[in-house]
């Protein structure tokens, strides 16, 4: 890309956003303490029992003290401790009182008896909320059981879990096990710990193993425990990797693990490129190793977009000829397929995936000539159809999808002299094919985008050089740091608690390290490895977050195997 020398590389970003057992005497307590307004006032706000006790009660009183005989003066502290703090010490023995205090206060038991979960704790939860008829205690129980499955599934305790809820578990992709032959044994364990005749229930409970991903060893272990019960019948088929994901309704949550991989899309100054060997990066950043998987030979400046285990790539330049080439990257199959093409070739356009469906929106198809159009693929259908036409043409977005909508921000609206750029944001409705302009008082472009919890996260790109005292703030409480030097055209993407930046560019080099922060934290880090290119650096690459099934998973789909595909009850 020509550097023009009216705009500067962002330092920041910007954020949009969306927002001991206890004796059984009661002692009555006082609470001439909460005279204080502040504490009246944000008790009022969360409980509707102390908001009557200051309206009512407490002008009854002449505004001096308010006798609580209800309850424990050790309960009502710790509750109060939670509500100033969100702090609470939960034990076996607290947990019914305080279940029962936040009743008499008209509280939520699972705002704080959830939050507070432990492996420790969390079969007592599920007991008292079970007692209690709370749902909402209930689900999270049910929730930490889930993420935390491999680590509660071989406890004693496990056999208290009722049939529905064991059954919510272990049909649930979102478990966190990275074997299946675990949840193989919870059921065993579980069926062990009923006192009725357990033979047509076990065979009920096994139709939710995905045996298939059952590694050659635990096949073997499986055989095993079969001869010492004898009350399971085995159904075996030989299967290919595509096979054999079509039979395990897809993997567990604990088996991916996600990876940050860059597509070298770089721009066609570099002419080399075409005849180097063309390959992906993919960067592991538990262990910040780097491996190479297949890439796609002589693409520039094409756009990416990721859909869990699959990633898609779009448009872009091959040899000076704008693209209207789709292709489909599958973790599984560790290789490349082609889809449907675009209707309009285009190249540094937005594109996202939502719903099932991939959206391409504006880019170039000259390097002058911007594009307003706008169409969506349906990956059920394998058609494109479309969509409503931005308001404007558009380039070098930053994209991302939050709260159901596509957000492109920022970008450029043509070329003058020296770029123009967007001083706003675009918002698409999907569901009434419309689009919303949102002006903003600073331009910027080639920047990268991250959805957060409360909003999204804009970060680096090219702002005008006139606005160089820019802070890159929307709001104030968010509270992000500057990135350590500014860049523009860098890999930007949000992976597990963390956002990365990757490579980048500013008006003198390119570079190759790689930066990361999570929400909470006053500083960026630097990671020790770098993107590993024989360049000086890197910019205008592709770069996503894609969901990699871990090795042992992986290896499973690489070939054809004679598999265990169902167990049923002798």
């Amino acid at each position: 890309m020509e550097r023009q020398p009216g705009f500067i590389p962002s330092l920041t970003h910007l954020c949009l956003l969306a927002p001991s057992p206890l004796q059984p005497p009661i002692l009555p307590l006082l609470l001439d303490f909460l005279s204080f307004l502040p504490c009246r006032v944000l008790l009022a706000a969360i409980s509707p029992y102390f908001r009557d006790i200051f309206i009512n009660t407490w002008k009854e009183s002449g505004g001096k003290e308010v006798l609580l005989q209800e309850v424990s003066p050790f309960v009502v502290e710790n509750i109060l401790k939670y509500i100033y703090t969100e702090d609470i010490t939960l034990t076996p023995e607290l947990a019914p009182h305080l279940f029962a205090g936040a009743f008499l206060f008209l509280l939520s038991p699972s705002s704080f008896l959830g939050k507070n979960l432990s492996v420790q704790n969390c079969f007592e939860m599920y007991s008292l909320a079970r007692t209690h008829k709370s749902p909402a205690l209930l689900h999270a129980v049910i929730r930490f059981l889930t993420r935390k499955f491999s680590q509660v599934c071989e406890h004693e305790s496990f056999r208290q879990l009722d049939l529905s809820t064991l059954i919510t578990l272990i049909s649930s992709s979102n478990l966190e096990v990275a074997s299946e032959i675990k949840v193989y044994r919870a059921v065993r364990l579980w069926v062990q710990g009923q006192s009725s005749k357990h033979g047509p229930l076990l065979g009920d409970l096994m139709r939710h193993v995905r045996f298939p991903l059952f590694s050659p060893e635990e096949q073997v272990e499986l055989q095993r425990d079969l001869e010492k019960w004898k009350d399971l019948r085995l159904e075996w088929k030989v299967l290919d990797g595509e096979e054999r994901f079509r039979h395990i309704k897809g993997l567990r949550q604990g088996m991916y693990k996600p990876h940050i991989l860059c597509i070298d899309t770089q721009m066609c100054e570099y002419q080399e490129l075409e005849s180097e060997e063309a390959h992906m990066g993919c960067y592991d950043p538990q262990t910040e190793l780097w491996e190479k998987l297949p890439g796609l030979q002589s693409l520039t400046h094409a756009c990416c977009a990721t859909a869990g285990e699959k990633i898609y790539v779009s448009g872009g330049i091959c040899k000076n000829s704008y693209s209207t080439a789709v292709y489909e990257f599958s973790s599984f199959r560790n290789q490349w397929l082609q889809l449907a093409p675009m209707t309009v070739p285009r190249a540094a356009h937005g594109f996202l995936f939502h719903n099932q469906k991939l959206y391409a929106m504006g880019g170039w198809c000259q390097f002058q000539s911007f594009l307003n159009l706008a169409e969506a693929f349906d990956l059920a259908t394998g058609t494109w159809a479309t969509i409503a036409k931005l308001p404007f043409a558009l380039s070098h977005p930053a994209s991302s999808v939050f709260q159901n909508k596509l957000y492109l921000l920022g970008g450029a609206t043509g070329v003058s002299g020296q770029w123009l750029f967007h001083k706003g944001f675009l918002i698409y409705e999907t569901s009434s094919n419309t689009w919303t302009q949102v002006p903003l008082s600073t331009g910027f472009f080639a920047a990268g985008a991250v959805a957060g919890d409360r909003g999204i996260y804009v970060i680096g790109g090219y702002i005008e050089k006139k606005m160089r005292g820019w802070t890159g703030k929307i709001s104030s409480d968010i509270g992000m740091p500057k990135l350590p030097r500014g860049v523009a055209n860098a890999g930007v993407v949000s992976c597990g608690k963390r956002i990365y930046v990757l490579g980048g560019e500013d008006l003198t080099q390119r570079y190759k390290m790689i930066y990361y922060w999570e929400p909470g934290e006053p500083r960026w880090h630097r990671c020790t490895t770098e993107i590993p290119t024989t360049r000086e650096g890197i910019s205008s690459f592709g770069c996503v977050t894609m969901m990699r099934p871990i090795p042992h998973i992986r290896q499973l789909f690489q070939g054809t195997a004679l598999v265990i595909v169902s167990a049923a009850s002798k």
